[in-house]
Parts: structure tokens; C-alpha cells; sequence
């Protein structure tokens, strides 16, 4: 009999590893949780389970944590060896977990692919796996490095105590980390890595990790200095610092005139506390810290902080290892002609510019972890998405037709002149920023309201991105005065601060209530002040009621979202995009340059550091009597493409699922004697699953929520009659009536309840152990009953038959 992936490792392969010296201490296995699903209001783990796969390491003498290298997987021992080895998925293996071979095995036979040859090759006899020292041996010609080396005992370094349950992704970032340091310290030069996770992966976590293992290496001779941009994200890298590093771990700010951080390890600072201001004079920099004062300065969103004049503090260290965290790096756009170019070349070589192409600066990611990948894994939420637009956003208003309808401006109510409008004409992409159209907010408001309540209910934890303050403020109002009138209607309390404005201007108290309260503060109603930096894991939808053109600032707020809360069950958020920008889904990190003596750039890429306060500029236009409508423009699903997290259209999402099922199955009669049988059934599901698509989030999606997945096949796969679980149960029970007369009324009992137990279950129900503990059908004498008509697998077999043939 042939022995399951689990059998395999236990019987077949565990036994050769220890011959070939992979023994406990040395062998790692690496288990993923279960991958999310878009499916319900909330998301689900998925019904088959995550990953398991060796990690085979190399030990060097007693250093206190053997080194993963390759990755062995598991088949089951009647599979061949070299299925899905292929040379893509040995690519994509070996990046995801920085190693350099990947082996697959079904107990009897062994495939390998070689990352530094490109070659793959086998099967080959299990007994002739490479040995211990061999595969040391050979990883360190690969990789060019002396593992006896000091430099080297930085692959062979544990986590920190605070911080010891690292998943295997930022293990595997800190060790592509280390090759590059050590590699580029052999050939003399100055180290520069680049680490790209997507938000909500722990790169606070990665770093910290990172300095521990240098400091216990022996490679801080020197503080280390961890720098970024805003508050929040001080406080965020002190709280994971300080749990490991302790009192060695400080915020840099003055205290009696001193630094109090001078005598820490690990100094915490943002660019504004070390005194360098948009001039780019670093008084509290030169003044608390000569050249070259840091070991390490590990730049934290460093896409983002690209603009300001701050890189003196990389200049004033160079001989520093400068590392580079971000989910989004940036490049700057090519020049399109000889005068751009010569443009470009002074921006880059401008020093407010000297990390503003981040692949330039530090070189290509040394490892990378998608947003996708991550959804897969099951440490990230999944995705639906919701599109609408604004009918009206496809006009355009000439500055004539503004001033015929006799605008006001919106702040003071004055009447506006000609020379109040400085453009021409005003696009969608301007309304409630340049021009406000007065229906248009609320329109927009009542459209998301409706959708909340449709998927999940309003007291939802929701973040809406705004085109300014203004604009925070009205859409604020708006829903708290929905939010109002449903509870009236529903005879619901008001909870305190449904929705609330968070902007430059105020309201980033409420962020702790919404973050840490199930029962307060559900809205928050943003610019930019929430882009970046706030965690807010029970987040449960992220709305754009504003246009961007960046991909960088749309993947930031999209990050919002994607954090897992396992204590209400949020595996799922929702994206309401109202302007298009999910059509930045998979488009490049590309910017155009800041201007030579500028101190900032465009929403094309700048950093915009805060929210615009609307104190002073042009006025404001509203506009009113104009009729507005909001369309549906399309449900979507994000899935996983080529590595890449991608917008599927539900209808093509349908068709790829159905395609596969067909595939399985050519006609219903078929596919209904496939369903039957619980292993085949359970196969063409795990095919599905394994495949990146999930027939429950498809059927959740269509709004068939009372449908067994079988007739949700049978309905789009074959173009058959469906009836809900209930109506097929009912139906059943009704068109078997004879069958049942015939039969012993214990037996019939047993049989009807089948009915009623699919019309609660579905398929599932009838084939869980649980289905015999149903009062009446053990009263009935369950499987006893059953003999009674035959062998109770055949009699289970014709009954099932019989409820699919309705």
C-alpha cells in the first residue's frame, strides 16, 4: 500500500537523513499554517493545510545554530520524484527560501535541482543523498565563502530569546542578508542589502533579529543606529528592540542637554530627532555623533524617506553596513532624452537624493517576499475586491461652465471670480480636492454604507483614504450620519465615534481606541497620516475615495489591510476602490526624480510626509445642482499570479475554476459519480485549492452561500437545474418516497435524515463521523439499520446517487 507525504517522511526518509548525518539537532522542519481564503465576510483558513518541508542545514563545529541550505520535499511514496521539480519551481523555491538546492523524494528515489548550475537532474536512490559534510562542503564553493571565516559565524547565529518563533521567510531575510555582508567584506567593499517583505511581514522583527545575531557575533564593535520617519514607527521598532536588547536599546532625543542614547547599542531615531531638518543641517547629528560613529544603520521604509535631505547620515558612515528595509522599492524613472538624462544624473548625484532609486543605492533585493506569497503562506489576509465609480467622474468641467453655475467656495461661502479658478478644466481625478461636486461625497458615503452593511454589517474597523482634509471631514459626517440613521431604523445603540476624521490636523488620538476597541472608533477617514507605520490588525476594509497614480503609496495604505487577527477571526479585508487604483496591482515601483534643489516630489512617488491642513492655498469650488450615480464597475479576487498579487475578475476567476472541473469531469453524469466518491472528490477540491483558487470563495462570491458546491459545478459547469441544500434535500426525501416504502422503517428513518442533514451540511455532512451521533438516526440504529438494506458503504453509495440525481 502506497504510504501518504506524512508516512513517507516518517518511515521512508527520516530513517536516511540520520545515516547521512542530518540528525535532530541538524534537521529543521519547516511548517506553514493553512492559506487564507476571500471567503465571507471575514475570510477563513483554508480546508486543506499548510506546507511541511525539510529544511536540511549544515552544522559548523559548535556554533549554536545550524545553517538551512537546501529544502527537501516530501511525495508521497507512489509519486514520481520529479514531479514539480521543474526548473521554475526550483527557482522560486530556492529564492523563497535563500538556499541553494532543492531535493524532492518519495522515500525510494531522489530529484534535485542546483540553483548555482541550473541543472536538474535524477532519479536517483535515496541511499546516494548526499551526505553531511559533502553538502557543506559544496555550499561553501557555491557561495564563495570560507565558513571558517569570522565574518561566517554570522550564518550560525540564533535568534534573540525575545524573538525565537521567526517564521521561516525572515530567517531566510536575514541569512540572504548576511551572504551579501559577507561576500561584499571578503572583496573589500562597504556592504549596501536591500530587503523587500510586504507589509504586515515583521521586518521590525527581521531587523532586530538581524543586530542580535551581529552583536553575537562579535560584529557591532560600534553602536547601530535604526532610523525612520514617523513616531509611530519609533515606537514600534523600540518595543521589538527593546524586548531583546533591553536598556542597550534606546530612543536618541535629548535629555539635560545629553544624548539619551549615548551609551546604548542600539540607538532608535527618527530623522527629525536627530535634527535634520528639509535644508539637510544635521545639528543634533554632528553634534552627538562623529564620522563614522555606527556600525550598522539599518534604514527602515526607505522608499519612503527618499526625498529629504537627510542621507548624511549614510555619508557621514561609510564605511557603515547600510541595510534597507522597505515593502515597496523604489527606482527612478529613465530619461526619455539627453537634457533628462543630464537632469536625472544631478538628482541622483544631489544629495537629498542618494537613496531615491533604493535598487541603485543598495543594489538588487537580496531577498524578496511577496504580498501574494505571503496570502499563500497564510500569514496575510485575503483579498476581495469591490470597484465602483462615480458616474460623474467621466465629466470634465470647463472653468466657463464652474463659473456659469455660480460657484462658492466651499470654506467661506464667498462667491468665486475667474481668477479664483487657476485651471482651464477640471477632471475626475480633481473632484473633492480642486473642485467639489456636492453630491458626490454623499453619493459615494451611502454606496460604501450599503456595501459594509452587505458584507458584514457597518461597525466594521475601516480606514477611508481621502483627498484632503476637507474632504476627511465630509465623508466623516457622512457616515456617522448613515451610521445614525441605521441604528434608528435597526433599533440598534450608537456606538462612540463611528467614523472620524485622522488627519495632520487631529483625530490620530482615536487610532489606539480603533485599534485596541471592538465597540468604538470603526472609521477613520484619512489623507496620508495613516500610509504607513500603523498597524491596525482587525482592520477589516481599506476604501480609496481618492485618485493615486503612485504604486508605492498604494501598496503602503493597501498594507493596512493585510494583517490577520486570529482574536476575531479576520482572515479577510475588503478593498472598496472607488477611483481605479486597484489598476496599480502589479505595476512597477518607478518614480519620476525629485527636481535638483527641490525638497520633495509628486504623488508619482513622493514620500508626502503628512496630510495637507487646507489652512491656506486656492479656493475651493463646489459646485452644485449636478445628478450623481454610483456603478458597479466588478468584484473581484485577489490570487496569486506568477508570484505576483493580482485583481481576477469573478467571472474569470468562475470560468478558470469551472475550466479545471471540467477537465476532471467532461459530462454532469460523470462529474456526479466523481462527487460520490469522497477520495476523488476530495482530490478534484485539492487540485483546485493547489491551484490558487478556492470554489467556496467563487460560490461566496456568486452569492450561493445555500448551495452545495455541487450544484454550483453543476450549474456553471454543466448548465444544470440548481437547488439550495435545502430544496435538494427536501427533493430527495420527496422522489424517493417508493424507495423508502420498500424498505425496513428504521432503515427509512436513517436514510430520510440524510436529506435533512445535507439541507444543513451540504455533501460534507454526510461523510463525517458525526452524521451517526444525529439523535434520529442513532435512535434509528445508524449503520446497524443500514445492513439492513445491504453492505452500509453500498446503501450510503445508491443514497447519495439518488440525492444527485434530483
Amino acid at each position: 500500500m502506497a504510504l501518504n507525504e506524512e508516512e513517507t517522511r516518517f518511515h521512508l526518509i527520516d530513517p536516511v537523513l540520520r545515516r547521512k548525518g542530518y540528525d535532530d539537532p541538524q534537521r529543521i522542519r519547516m511548517e506553514t499554517p493553512a492559506p487564507v481564503e476571500p471567503t465571507g465576510p471575514k475570510g477563513r483558513r483554508s480546508k486543506r493545510g499548510g506546507r511541511t518541508d525539510y529544511l536540511l542545514c549544515v552544522q559548523v563545529g559548535d556554533m549554536p545554530k545550524p545553517l538551512p541550505v537546501a529544502v527537501l520535499e516530501a511525495k508521497r511514496s507512489d509519486a514520481d520524484p520529479l514531479k514539480g521539480m521543474e526548473q521554475a519551481k526550483g527557482y522560486a523555491d530556492c529564492t523563497r527560501f535563500d538556499v541553494q538546492y532543492v531535493f524532492a523524494s518519495n522515500g525510494h528515489l531522489y530529484g534535485e535541482y542546483d540553483k548555482p548550475s541550473g541543472i536538474q537532474s535524477g532519479p536517483s536512490p535515496l541511499e546516494d543523498f548526499p551526505l553531511h559534510p559533502d553538502l557543506c562542503s559544496r555550499y561553501a564553493k557555491d557561495k564563495g565563502i570560507n565558513l571558517a571565516s569570522p565574518d561566517a559565524a554570522l550564518l550560525f547565529q540564533a535568534d534573540s530569546p525575545a524573538w525565537s518563533a521567526t517564521r521561516y521567510y525572515q530567517d531566510a531575510a536575514i541569512r540572504a542578508a548576511f551572504e551579501k555582508i559577507i561576500l561584499e567584506r571578503q572583496a573589500g567593499n562597504a556592504p549596501r542589502v536591500l530587503l523587500t517583505l510586504a507589509t504586515g511581514a515583521g521586518k521590525t522583527i527581521i531587523a532586530t533579529n538581524l543586530l542580535w545575531r551581529m552583536a553575537q557575533a562579535g560584529l557591532l564593535p560600534k553602536p547601530a543606529l535604526f532610523l525612520c520617519d514617523r513616531d509611530e514607527l519609533r515606537e514600534q521598532a523600540y518595543d521589538k528592540l527593546n524586548a531583546a536588547f533591553s536598556s542597550n536599546a534606546r530612543i536618541v532625543e535629548t535629555k539635560q542637554g545629553k544624548n539619551a542614547a549615548a551609551n546604548a547599542r542600539i540607538h532608535i531615531a527618527t530623522y527629525q530627532t536627530l535634527g535634520i531638518d528639509e535644508n539637510g543641517d544635521g545639528s543634533f547629528l554632528t553634534d552627538h555623533y562623529g564620522e563614522d560613529a555606527f556600525s550598522v544603520i539599518i534604514i527602515d521604509e526607505c522608499h519612503r524617506s527618499a526625498w529629504g535631505k537627510w542621507s548624511q547620515v549614510l555619508t557621514r558612515n561609510p564605511n557603515a553596513i547600510h541595510i534597507g528595509l522597505t515593502a515597496t522599492p523604489r527606482k527612478l524613472k529613465p530619461p526619455k532624452d539627453e537634457k533628462k538624462s543630464k537632469n536625472v544624473e544631478a538628482a541622483m548625484a544631489a544629495d537629498n537624493a542618494i537613496t531615491a532609486h533604493n535598487v541603485e543605492y543598495f543594489g538588487e533585493p537580496v531577498y524578496e517576499y511577496t504580498l501574494a506569497q505571503a496570502q499563500d503562506d497564510g500569514y496575510l489576509a485575503a483579498c476581495e475586491i469591490i470597484k465602483r465609480k462615480a458616474d460623474i467622474d467621466s465629466r470634465t468641467f470647463t472653468r466657463e461652465e464652474i463659473l456659469k453655475a455660480g460657484v462658492r467656495d466651499i470654506k467661506t461661502g464667498k462667491l468665486l471670480t475667474k481668477e479664483d479658478l487657476p485651471k482651464a478644466e477640471y477632471a475626475g481625478k480633481d473632484f473633492d480636492d480642486e473642485l467639489f461636486i456636492d453630491l458626490r461625497t454623499p453619493k459615494m458615503c451611502e454606496d460604501l454604507f450599503e456595501l459594509l452593511c452587505e458584507n458584514g454589517g457597518p461597525e466594521q474597523k475601516v480606514i477611508i483614504f481621502c483627498t484632503r482634509d476637507l474632504h476627511a471631514d465630509r465623508v466623516s459626517m457622512q457616515m456617522n450620519n448613515l451610521y445614525a440613521q441605521w441604528c434608528k431604523e435597526n433599533g440598534k445603540p450608537r456606538k462612540d465615534n463611528y467614523a472620524f476624521k485622522c488627519t495632520g490636523s487631529g483625530g490620530a488620538d482615536k487610532i489606539e481606541t480603533m485599534r485596541g476597541s471592538g465597540e468604538r472608533a470603526f472609521i477613520a477617514c484619512t489623507v496620508d497620516l495613516l500610509e504607513a507605520g500603523v498597524d491596525i490588525e482587525r482592520l477589516n476594509a481599506v476604501v480609496f475615495f481618492r485618485y493615486l497614480q503612485s504604486a508605492i503609496k498604494f501598496y503602503q495604505m493597501v498594507g493596512r489591510g493585510t494583517r490577520i487577527h486570529e482574536e476575531t477571526q479576520k482572515y479577510k479585508f475588503w478593498l472598496y476602490d472607488y477611483t481605479g487604483v486597484t489598476d496599480l496591482f502589479g505595476t512597477e515601483f518607478i518614480t519620476n526624480p525629485s527636481r535638483p534643489g527641490s525638497g520633495g516630489g509628486s504623488d508619482g512617488g513622493s514620500g508626502d510626509e503628512g496630510d495637507d491642513g487646507d489652512h491656506d492655498g486656492p479656493a475651493v469650488p463646489v459646485i452644485g445642482g449636478q445628478k450623481v450615480r454610483v456603478n458597479a464597475q466588478g468584484r473581484f479576487i485577489l490570487a496569486n499570479r506568477g508570484g505576483i498579487a493580482t485583481p481576477i475578475p469573478v467571472d474569470e476567476y468562475r470560468r478558470e475554476v469551472i475550466t479545471r472541473v471540467l477537465s476532471e469531469a467532461h459530462n454532469l453524469d460523470h462529474f456526479r459519480a466523481l462527487w460520490i466518491e469522497k477520495n476523488r472528490r476530495a482530490q478534484l477540491i485539492n487540485h483546485l485549492l493547489g491551484d490558487n483558487f478556492s470554489p467556496d470563495a467563487i460560490r461566496n462570491a456568486d452569492h450561493m452561500d445555500d448551495f452545495d458546491l455541487f450544484d454550483f459545478f453543476s450549474k456553471y459547469g454543466y448548465h444544470a437545474h440548481a437547488l439550495t441544500r435545502p430544496q435538494r434535500g427536501a427533493e430527495y426525501v420527496k422522489a424517493n418516497a417508493a424507495w423508502f416504502a420498500a424498505m425496513d422503517s428504521k432503515t427509512a428513518i436513517v436514510l430520510k435524515g440524510l436529506g435533512n442533514q445535507f439541507a444543513l451540511g451540504g455533501t460534507d455532512a454526510l461523510e463525517k463521523q458525526e452524521l451517526w451521533a444525529v439523535p434520529e438516526i442513532a435512535k434509528a440504529g445508524g449503520l446497524k439499520a443500514l445492513s439492513l438494506l445491504g453492505k452500509p458503504a453500498q446503501v450510503m453509495q445508491d443514497a447519495k446517487m439518488r440525492l444527485f440525481l434530483i
